[in-house]
Formats: C-alpha cells, structure tokens, sequence
C-alpha cells in the first residue's frame, strides 16, 4: 500500500527503509511551512501585534491628552512602561500628565500646540521622529461637541441668530474632522516607515452611526470622519497599516463645557446617569490598538443596537433618539 503525499509517492513500514528522495523532502518542507503559515495567520491579531511591537518598546503619540478620555489613555500606556509623545494645549497639564507617567514607569516627551494648526502639527510629526526614531501607534482623542439644536443656532423662527452658526459648523469640523486628516497627513509615511505594525487609532462616537437631536453639527462632523478613515482603512492596508475606530457613547467628561455652539457664560448641565467612564473607554481604546479591531462600539449592545436599528427600523431608531432628548412629538 501507498499513501500519496504532495505528488510523491510514501513507501509503507514493510518497506526497507532507504533516505528520502529529494521529492518527499520538499514534500514535508511544504507541509510545514504551510501549517506555520496557517498557525501565524490564524493567531489572534493582538497576537501577532505585541509580537512585532513589544508593548515595553511601543512608542505611542496620544493627541489630546490631558484630560478625560487621552489622559487616562496615556497613564495606561505608562503602566506597559511604553515611549509616549504627550500632545495638547496647556503645558501645565502637560507637565503634571509628564510626571504621573514618569512614576508609573513610561517614558514621556510633551509637545505643546493645536491639532488644528499645520506648523504644530508639523513639530509634533518631527519631534517624535527626533526622540524616539518614529511611531508605532498614533491615537486621536482631541474633539468638540455640540449640544444645541440647529434650528436654535439659526435664531429660531425668526431667524435672528445671537451667534453665527456657520462659525460653530467651522469650529467642530477643524476640530473633529480636518485636525484627524492633518495629523494623519503627518504621520502615516511616518508610521509606514518606522513601525513594523503601525496603528491609527481615531476616537469617533456613536453619534459618527446615528444622528440625535441637539447633535447636528456633532454627528455631521463625526459621519465625516467614519467616512474618511473607513476608506484610508482599505487604502493603506497594504502597508500593513490598522485604521481602527473607537464609538463610545455619552462618557462623564466635561467636554459638554466647551461645546462650539454655546457662548461663553453659559454652561451645560448634565447628569451622569448611564454614561461611560473615562478609563473604561481607555481601556478599550488600548485593547482595540493591541487587538487590532477596526471598530469598537460602547456601550456594546447600544451601538450594535444603533447600528442594525437604523438599516431595518431607522423610524424606530428616530423615535428612540427624540424621547431620550426631549425632542418626542
């Protein structure tokens, strides 16, 4: 009896034994490389990830980082003890982040600036280039919101705005959509060269998967930035490059503080029932980079919600939006 292996013929044990021909080695040389081919290919991507980029070693640039979301994204990358560039608009906070990573074992260089400035951004791309030789992941948490809805920012029925609401729709989308494509500009040939598993990692919102009332000029800015990187995804995966997502839902930050439709003196009030925490979303922001995930919707159950609600009962989705908000007929 003889068992065909790879076109080669295997002699059976009463066979006398005799050295392999050349085919029979090729044979087995064929099936191993096969089944290590499968056993790289079918491990876990954060598997393969933290093989190519160890997370001690990993040099990691967290924009906006001082306070919320960035922040506790940055403390968590200190505790891995990884290389981070630290970039935001008010060096003090900064310099106090610098220290808490400092403590935790990371390593930290602060670079102080806008996102949506292009010089600042500039000097950020050439900064981490000249301390740490380049950049393994690059997340984006810098953004803006807004909380009013858009008929009032045009000045209500009679339409006398106290504001112009053009400028608030230029704000949130220098922020939210043209500083994410400036800073990639910046640093994807950055990443594509100096990185041997190169992650962008953009902070989006669920808002970026469903509109909600007094979130107009917010959702428009964030369905920009899913369109946008969700087409970079597919255009840089041949260089290896991970394009991922991170959506979370209302998280207790004060960034309501700052929305782009609000003046000055007023303030915006909110409870903290149901919303996210900052670390928790951090958490998920660290697993997504390691894991790879191209896009992680929180809380779980009420994106996936929001996303298959509104390809088969997007009435119903509606409907659900404007009772949360106050905005039921």
């Amino acid at each position: 009896m003889q068992v065909i292996f790879f076109g080669s013929a295997l002699p059976n044990s009463s066979s006398p034994q005799r050295n392999p021909p050349n085919g029979y080695m090729l044979g087995y040389l064929a099936t191993a490389a096969l089944v290590s081919a499968a056993a790289y290919y079918l491990q876990a991507p954060s598997a393969r990830r933290l093989q190519a980029v160890k997370p001690n070693e990993e040099r990691v640039v967290v924009v906006g980082c001082t306070s919320g979301i960035g922040r506790e994204t940055a403390l968590l990358y200190a505790r891995r003890h990884a290389k981070l560039i630290l970039f935001a608009r008010r060096q003090e906070l900064l310099d106090s982040l610098q220290e808490e990573v400092s403590a935790l074992g990371g390593q930290a260089y602060t670079v102080c600036g806008d996102a949506t400035v292009e010089a600042d951004v500039k000097k950020l791309a050439k900064t981490t280039q000249d301390t740490l030789s380049g950049v393994d992941t690059l997340i984006i948490c810098a953004g803006a919101i807004s909380v009013q809805p858009f008929l009032n920012l045009c000045g209500g029925l009679d339409g006398h705005p106290q504001q112009d609401p053009m400028e608030a729709v230029r704000r949130i989308t220098a922020v939210n959509y043209y500083a994410p494509i400036q800073l990639t500009q910046y640093f994807l040939p950055l990443l594509i060269r100096t990185s041997a598993s190169p992650n962008i990692i953009v902070i989006s919102s669920l808002a970026g998967k469903a509109g909600a009332p007094t979130r107009s000029l917010y959702a428009g800015s964030k369905h920009a930035v899913h369109g946008f990187f969700d087409s970079l995804r597919v255009e840089v995966a041949m260089h290896n490059v991970h394009v991922g997502l991170v959506c979370p839902g209302t998280v207790n930050t004060d960034l309501r503080q700052s929305a782009v439709d609000l003046d000055l003196n007023s303030a915006v009030h909110g409870s903290t029932k149901g919303k996210l925490e900052p670390k928790a979303v951090a958490q998920a922001i660290v697993h997504a980079s390691d894991q790879r995930q191209r896009e992680v919707l929180l809380p779980r159950l009420m994106g996936i919600g929001a996303n298959w609600g509104k390809l088969l009962a997007p009435g119903l989705v509606d409907s659900f939006a404007a009772k949360k908000y106050g905005f039921a007929a």
